[in-house]
């Protein structure tokens, strides 16, 4: 890569596949304030958001009280699920190869910050980033466009070296809503035509793909 590239990677995936557990502990949930089962695809849609929008939406309260409620049982039950998310297969070798070529990597995702540095670590992917960006306990730098606002800041990273790489539409959004360079992984938790409408320059079907499609997104849109 001819330029300095930063890449700021989503986690729920884009890195790990946290749907079981993510789908557990709302189903816990929602059981435990008296709410039926949520369908599957509702959950995939909440996927990406700030918790308590997810619960709110579960809830069909706009109550911050109970919200805040709701996401203290559901961080009591996603903190023995923690590390029960596995990295997706070839996501490994993506993520050597940038730290090998000298591109810094970010992770930047709506998961409340403690979490995401405990997955991180767990997973044995600490060494590849340099730094871990997350909403805090209150839900702040929950939107995506926010928290990628204070990264870019924090880290004096410039548009036009930096990628977005993400599996939803709030991860794309957020990219191009600052003119970074966004990519749409498939193998997460939406759709080409879903990343597309969003905004996503391209969309990538597997981690073996990345690295070609990394390194023409550089030349093509910078």
């Amino acid at each position: 890569l001819a330029l300095m590239i930063n890449i700021l990677w989503d986690l729920d995936g884009t890195l790990i596949d946290s749907m079981a557990v993510i789908a557990r502990c709302l189903n816990q949930t929602s059981e435990h304030f008296d709410r039926g089962p949520v369908p599957a695809a509702q959950i995939r849609s909440m996927i990406g958001p700030e918790l308590g929008v997810s619960l709110g939406r579960i809830l069909d309260t706009q109550d911050a009280e109970q919200i805040q409620h709701a996401k203290d049982f559901y961080r009591s039950c996603y903190q023995y699920s923690l590390h029960d998310s596995p990295v997706y297969p070839g996501m490994l070798e993506v993520l050597q190869h940038c730290n090998r070529i000298g591109v810094r990597q970010f992770i930047a995702t709506a998961k409340y910050q403690l979490y995401a540095e405990q997955i991180i670590a767990h997973s044995g992917l600490a060494e590849f980033f340099t730094g871990i960006y997350g909403s805090t306990e209150s839900g702040q730098y929950g939107d995506k466009k926010e928290l990628l606002a204070w990264l870019l800041a924090e880290e004096k990273l410039k548009a036009s070296e930096t990628l977005m790489i993400g599996d939803t539409a709030y991860d794309v959004a957020a990219g191009r809503h600052h003119d970074l360079t966004s990519l749409g992984v498939l193998w997460g938790y939406s759709d080409a035509p879903t990343l597309l409408a969003a905004g996503a320059h391209q969309c990538v079907a597997a981690p073996e793909d990345l690295m070609a499609v990394i390194k023409g997104s550089t030349m093509a849109f910078c």
